[in-house]
């Protein structure tokens, strides 16, 4: 997914394939229309450009009218006999740079913490990508954003400096499961003339795996409750002394045969 920053030009790309997925020339007018992801329509039916083959683009100068988030890019051919439009749009997102930056920082941290695994169980080709890694930390922010005591809605801008770690480690739990983890360790079984070889190590693999997502899932309630009481103000929750708790004290001795 292209990501595009204000107050600065890029392009917006297409190309448009056949049934047999071989990039193929329209035969007629490319026109986009791009909207918001609340439906407000920022580009209106406007002509697009053609560069080569199939492929065509839009040239887009997001201003502060353009809000952060998802945008999606409908595209269509207009050939005077028929008018063929995309059922799903071409995606992208503009976003705060101070986010692009933050993201940055984390994926170079969590490649160097899944280096390691790049060669490993013939893995070396399914090294995740920038993109792939981008993903897999949305999805520990998401984790960190839904986890008790307290709900939050933070993206990578505004996440506290101090909770980098976590969200990393989130990312490279979710990235060791993508790749297969438990797969690499299943090598193979060779049998010759009655000699077997086994080379198995899933049962090593998923050990350590667990122990990881063990230790993580301590660490993310740890720091998630020290969120709390640091930022929301919850302690009266796990006091004694708030109503609730004094009061059922007071009925439990009233009704005690020990009272």
């Amino acid at each position: 997914m292209q990501v595009l920053f204000r107050n600065r030009t890029e392009r917006i790309w297409t190309e448009f394939k056949d049934e047999n997925g071989i990039p193929v020339q329209p035969s007629g007018s490319v026109y986009i229309t791009v909207q918001y992801q609340d439906g407000t329509t920022m580009v209106n039916d406007q002509p697009a450009y053609h560069a080569t083959g199939g492929r065509y683009y839009y040239v887009l100068s997001p201003n502060i009218v353009w809000q952060y988030g998802y945008y999606g890019a409908w595209w269509r051919v207009n050939n005077s006999i028929i008018d063929i439009s995309q059922d799903v749009p071409n995606v992208f997102k503009i976003e705060d740079s101070k986010q692009s930056i933050i993201k940055g920082v984390m994926v170079e941290r969590v490649r160097s913490a899944l280096y390691m695994h790049a060669d490993m169980g013939g893995y070396a080709n399914k090294f995740p990508r920038d993109r792939e890694l981008i993903d897999y930390l949305q999805d520990s922010l998401n984790w960190w954003n839904a986890h008790p005591p307290a709900i939050t809605f933070h993206d990578f801008a505004d996440v506290p400096s101090p909770y980098y770690s976590i969200i990393e480690q989130g990312a490279v739990i979710k990235a060791l499961e993508a790749t297969g983890i438990f797969e690499a360790g299943k090598h193979f079984i060779y049998n010759d003339n009655g000699i077997a070889l086994t080379r198995d190590r899933s049962g090593k693999y998923h050990s350590l795996f667990t122990a990881l997502l063990q230790q993580y899932s301590k660490a993310l309630k740890d720091m998630r409750t020290k969120y709390a009481l640091d930022h929301v103000q919850i302690r009266g929750i796990f006091s004694s002394t708030t109503g609730f708790p004094r009061s059922l004290s007071r009925a439990l001795r009233g009704v005690s045969k020990f009272a």
